[in-house]
C-alpha cells in the first residue's frame, strides 16, 4: 500500500468530510451543520475546498404566474383552470403569451410549420424552369430582383423536381404525347 493510497478511505481523500457525497470524478458536496455546501476538490496538490455556487433561479418576470414551470431559458409553462396550456416568453419587446399548440408542439416552428418540412406549395408556384441542354435554369422573384440557379437534371432537390416536373406538364411538347 502506497502513503497516497493509506491517506484515502473507501475513495475518499483525507481532508473530505465524512458523509460527503461524490458527485463527479474527484468532486464531492458536503453540507455542514449551518447548512451551508461546501465542495471539496481532489487535485494534484491536494483537496481543495470551495463554497458551493448558489443556482441562480430564473428571473420571473412580473405577468408570468407562480404556478408556471420553465421550459427552456425565457420561456415558462402555466396550465389555467380550463386546462388551457399557456407558453410565456420573454421578447425584446416584452413578455408574450401564446397558447400552446396542439399535439406535437416541439416539432412547430416558429412559423407554425413542422421543422423539417418541405417549403410551402404556394413558394414552389413562383419558381420557374427551362431547359438549357443537359441542365435546367431555375427562377424565382426574390426581395433585391430575380434570383436564378442553374442545376443538371441528375442533381436536382426535392423541390426542383416538384417544379420541373410541373413544368413539363404544363409544356405544349407534353401533351402532343
Amino acid at each position: 500500500m502506497t502513503l497516497a493510497q493509506s491517506k484515502e478511505t473507501a475513495g475518499v481523500p483525507a481532508g473530505v468530510p465524512a458523509g460527503a457525497v461524490a458527485i463527479e470524478g474527484h468532486t464531492w458536496r458536503w453540507v455542514d451543520k449551518a447548512g451551508k455546501a461546501w465542495l471539496f476538490r481532489s487535485t494534484p496538490f491536494g483537496v481543495m475546498r470551495s463554497e458551493e455556487p448558489k443556482q441562480e433561479t430564473a428571473k420571473r418576470p412580473a405577468g408570468v404566474p407562480v404556478e408556471a414551470m420553465p421550459v427552456s431559458e425565457g420561456v415558462w409553462r402555466w396550465i389555467d383552470g380550463q386546462q388551457k396550456v399557456w407558453l410565456f416568453q420573454e421578447t425584446p419587446a416584452g413578455l408574450m403569451k401564446s397558447e400552446e399548440p396542439k399535439g406535437a408542439a416541439a416539432q412547430l416552428g416558429p412559423t407554425g410549420q413542422k421543422v423539417g418540412d418541405a417549403r410551402p406549395d404556394a413558394t414552389l408556384e413562383l419558381i420557374t424552369a427551362k431547359e438549357v441542354g443537359d441542365s435546367i435554369q431555375f427562377s424565382r422573384p426574390g426581395p433585391f430582383g430575380k434570383y436564378s440557379w442553374v442545376k443538371k437534371k441528375t442533381q436536382l432537390d426535392r423541390d426542383e423536381t416538384i417544379v420541373w416536373d410541373r413544368t413539363r406538364a404544363k409544356s405544349p411538347a407534353a401533351k402532343k404525347d
